[in-house]
């Protein structure tokens, strides 16, 4: 899933938010359609202003409006949402039925005389100014050794493949509508106009998830560039279909999706995304209630073709694990849909900082790699910095990155985003290059969706520190479609840049030397004072299908970007949390 949440998704979260105002007994027995002409002009009212005031008080409306009638609740939303959103019922009723129920209930937990409602308004609407982290002090089981540092290099470089955000579309047909009225099209719809705005090519389109052949090509092409060791893959393999993304449409995608992959040859150390559960987003916690054990158990059953015993164990028990592909390295994959915050099933305690005891799994494991002298890749869905992810968590994270860094975690890479994207941790402190101690890199997606090339990234790193020397990613040209269709051609999969060579003519580098955190702070130094430099980031970012529109360097965008890069946690984030019923 995108940065940019869904529409639909947005559309339930805000009608759910101000369902009503808050109502005495007597409202309750009002006439179904005066009921829902009040709540249209709730909602109405609410969109335009996004107030936090107005969030908090529909809060506590909808609580004790659901409390007495959660199914007219739902309703209520349903019959409104194709007029909010502009998608046809089907959709409305996939979201509302799927999403609605978990978000009430959390509502009606939440103790909304607290921060509770503040937090929920700011981090689901970003109606209300972002509140305070609380205490997220960690405990550790040990103090940070002195003067830690990274093991030497080895001198011995091997290869690594990153898939990230495969989106893959078993329902895309060539020749239907690439243009359509859904979240995500090139699909036969029911209603699917006979006059087509932009027909389908079979290798994909910039407006859909990924083709089947698609994948399968991009997967055949790889051996001839490179001899990847292992992979990492970052999560996400469903496509974007969420109003019918329940348990029987999500297993056997995965189930087909793995098994190609597995046809590489090479282990493939995946991570869980938000799609990888039925319906989206939702992953329940102890607290919340909920049952996920038919997820773990598919993805444990999916991944014990490369995993071992241990780490499957993980897998059925947290959807996450640690595993060594190599002597000396140790790879985390962490289930951080605990920190996503369209993950209703958080509302129900905001308070809880641990949904699940991921954070102190999550040390326990870094502690076992410091004990052993192993370093750590740190692989994940959401990078705790992006604004996704709740604040308190992400703190949390980044204190936890500060101390086993840069002696124990060597690298982190997340998804999510489709773009190729980079962002910097740092010790406390200023934050310049000699306190940056650790990147975070996002994939490129497989997937298309939306405006993008399809690409993946080959890793070059060495075998002693684990680091990352080189980073080459690899994109076909989307907008060649058609015309690969029509002369039988195959997508032209090709070298879109080496990040050593691209960044390094801006900040030269020596050859025996890693792409260090340091090493790309001074990158985004270049980037604000050399416009050309960051303009070169902005169409790598977007991989080069250049349709992802422009950062001007007469505007707040490229200052934004850079200082995004830089944050670290969510809370340090220069972009906002924004709502938009604009159609992805």
């Amino acid at each position: 899933m995108r940065v940019r949440v869904s529409s639909v998704i947005l559309s339930l979260v805000v009608a759910t938010l101000v369902i009503a105002a808050p109502a005495p007994h007597a409202a309750r027995l009002e006439k179904r359609d005066e009921a829902e002409d009040k709540i249209s002009d709730l909602l109405t009212k609410a969109l335009e202003s996004l107030g936090c005031d107005d969030c908090l008080a529909a809060l506590v409306g909808v609580k004790e409006y659901a409390i007495s009638d959660k199914s007219r609740v739902l309703e209520i939303v349903n019959n409104l949402c194709p007029t909010l959103s502009m998608y046809p019922t089907d959709v409305c009723t996939g979201v509302v039925y799927m999403q609605g129920p978990v978000l009430l209930d959390s509502i009606i937990a939440a103790d909304l005389t607290s921060d509770d409602g503040r937090k929920l308004c700011f981090q689901a609407a970003g109606a209300c100014p972002a509140p305070d982290i609380g205490d997220t002090t960690v405990i550790f089981p040990k103090p940070r050794p002195a003067d830690p540092v990274a093991p030497p290099p080895s001198g011995t470089q091997v290869e690594v493949l990153h898939f990230s955000d495969w989106h893959v579309d078993e329902e895309y047909v060539p020749g239907t509508d690439a243009i359509c009225n859904r979240p995500m099209c090139c699909r036969k719809y029911d209603d699917s106009p006979s006059n087509i705005t932009r027909a389908a090519a079979s290798w994909g389109d910039y407006s859909c998830d990924a083709p089947v052949k698609l994948g399968l090509d991009l997967l055949s092409y790889i051996p001839s560039v490179a001899k990847p060791s292992f992979s990492i893959m970052t999560g996400d393999v469903p496509p974007h279909d969420v109003w019918l993304e329940d348990r029987s449409a999500v297993l056997p995608i995965e189930r087909h999706a793995y098994a190609n992959m597995d046809n590489l040859g090479i282990n493939i150390y995946p991570t869980v995304g938000n799609h990888e559960s039925g319906p989206t987003n939702l992953y329940p916690t102890e607290a919340s209630g909920g049952d996920l054990s038919w997820l773990y158990s598919s993805l444990a059953d999916n991944w014990s073709r490369w995993l071992p015993s241990d780490a499957v164990d993980w897998v059925k028990n947290y959807g996450a694990y640690a595993a060594s592909p190599q002597k000396g390295l140790r790879i985390i994959s962490l289930n951080t849909n605990f920190c996503y915050r369209m993950n209703f099933y958080l509302y129900a305690d905001v308070d809880d900082h641990d949904p699940n005891g991921m954070i102190k799994w999550f040390i326990n494991q870094l502690q076992a790699a410091e004990d052993a002298g192993e370093r750590v890749w740190i692989i994940a869905h959401f990078n705790p910095s992006q604004i996704n992810c709740l604040q308190n968590w992400s703190a949390q994270y980044y204190e936890i990155v500060q101390r086993y860094s840069p002696h124990v975690i060597a690298e982190q890479f997340f998804g999510h985003t489709h773009y190729d994207e980079l962002s910097i941790y740092y010790q406390p402190g200023i934050k310049d290059a000699q306190n940056a101690i650790s990147t975070a890199w996002t994939g490129p997606s497989v997937t298309p969706h939306s405006n993008l090339n399809p690409g993946f990234r080959i890793y070059q790193v060495d075998t002693g520190n684990w680091n990352v020397y080189d980073s080459l990613t690899y994109i076909a040209d989307l907008s060649q479609a058609t015309t690969w269709d029509a002369t039988g051609a195959t997508p032209n999969w090709h070298l879109e840049y080496s990040a050593r060579q691209a960044y390094g003519s801006y900040v030269p580098i020596a050859d025996d030397a890693p792409l260090s955190a340091s090493w790309w702070h001074d990158v985004t130094v270049a980037f604000e004072s050399d416009s050309a430099a960051f303009q070169q980031y902005w169409t790598y970012r977007g991989k080069s299908a250049n349709r992802i529109g422009a950062c001007a360097a007469n505007t707040t965008c490229p200052a934004q970007t850079i200082c995004n890069m830089r944050a670290g946690m969510s809370s340090e984030l220069c972009s906002k949390i924004t709502f938009s019923l604009t159609k992805e």
